[in-house]
């Protein structure tokens, strides 16, 4: 990928979006090695932090997704929201710094705007006039 690409392209967002899906998906997984370690373990509370982990790894997809696909990232971004809101089911929205990270990174998404085209030197602005 060449410089001039990777300004057109929504890297910022994409790049706070996938920190926020890591620190879920870690929290999911340390939880995951806490329950399973202890042994002590209801079906539900294994439910729970699997579906954590599982949004964060959501997150992690879609913020990658943004980056490839910046003609829809505004579904990308939406789906980024959607994903670290259900994230506080089983990861309490990766203890909230998590959540906060994935949030910001998807209303960056959504709010990119791709770059205007330039004028090229010889053509004229305002044709017809």
């Amino acid at each position: 990928m060449s410089w001039k690409s990777l300004k057109e392209s929504p890297l910022d967002s994409s790049v706070v979006s996938a920190v926020g899906g890591l620190i879920i998906l870690l929290v999911g997984i340390i939880g995951l090695y806490i329950l399973l370690k202890n042994g002590t373990y209801s079906s539900n509370s294994l439910l729970e932090v699997s579906l954590g982990t599982f949004w964060g790894l959501m997150i992690l997809i879609f913020s990658t997704t943004l980056f490839l696909d910046r003609r829809r990232h505004v579904i990308y971004g939406a789906l980024i929201i959607i994903m670290a809101t259900a994230s506080w089911y089983g990861t309490s929205g990766g203890l909230f710094v998590g959540f906060l990270i994935a949030l910001i990174g998807g209303i960056m998404g959504m709010a990119w705007k791709p770059p205007r085209p330039s004028n090229t030197a010889g053509a004229n602005p305002n044709p017809g006039r």
